[in-house]
């Protein structure tokens, strides 16, 4: 699968709240928001649907050939598609602006540089 995104990102962060590190095995996920409308997949994706602790309904999907999660679509959020930085063919450009979820960051590293520092998700 593959995806293309026509705008800029409108935010990007390190996550580090349990859930990402349960469902990426790191300590840690950074991912970047677009669009949704500024987003075209191609391929198959296989999907799972998980809630989040504000609780909206959260859907996450990988490769359906590899595995590889790509991106995640909040029900909070529907304007909006989360697409994981790993995933990105050229990830130089990529550059965290918030760390979010610090609460629950694991001890033994020091997060990523960035802009904005935050115990939870901020409000939007």
């Amino acid at each position: 699968m593959s995806y293309v995104c026509s705008k800029p990102p409108v935010w990007s962060c390190s996550c580090h709240c349990k859930a990402c590190q349960k469902l990426s095995g790191a300590p840690f996920v950074s991912a970047f928001s677009v669009p949704s409308a500024s987003v075209e997949i191609s391929g198959e994706t296989i999907s799972f649907t998980r809630e989040s602790d504000a609780g909206n309904r959260v859907r996450t999907s990988s490769c359906a050939h590899c595995g590889t999660r790509v991106f995640a679509q909040s029900d909070g959020a529907k304007h909006l598609i989360n697409i994981f930085a790993g995933t990105l063919s050229d990830p130089s450009g990529f550059r965290p602006v918030s760390n979010v979820y610090l609460s629950e960051a694991a001890s033994w590293i020091d997060p990523p540089e960035a802009d904005f520092n935050f115990p939870g998700m901020p409000a939007a």
